[in-house]
């Protein structure tokens, strides 16, 4: 029978905020979260490119996503 063992991902709410706000996504980045980090980038990059006002609102978004968002958890099976 196999065991499963959860760990929650650790980081640090401050660094990940941070970083969302001088590169947008890249917070979610650090989370471990590539495929938000992907798309929050492209949305606030696009939000910029087309009007200001989406763009900072977006990236305003992003940064407290990637602060006071949750990590996720990893989920390890293993044998026994």
């Amino acid at each position: 029978m196999a065991t499963d063992i959860i760990r929650e991902r650790r980081f640090n709410f401050l660094i990940a905020g941070v970083l969302s706000f001088f590169i947008p996504g890249l917070g979610q980045l650090y989370k471990g979260q590539f495929i938000r980090a992907v798309l929050w980038f492209l949305m606030v990059g696009a939000g910029y490119w087309f009007f200001f006002v989406p763009g900072f609102v977006l990236h305003f978004f992003c940064v407290l996503g990637a602060a006071f968002g949750s990590a996720g958890t990893d989920r390890i099976r293993m044998p026994g």
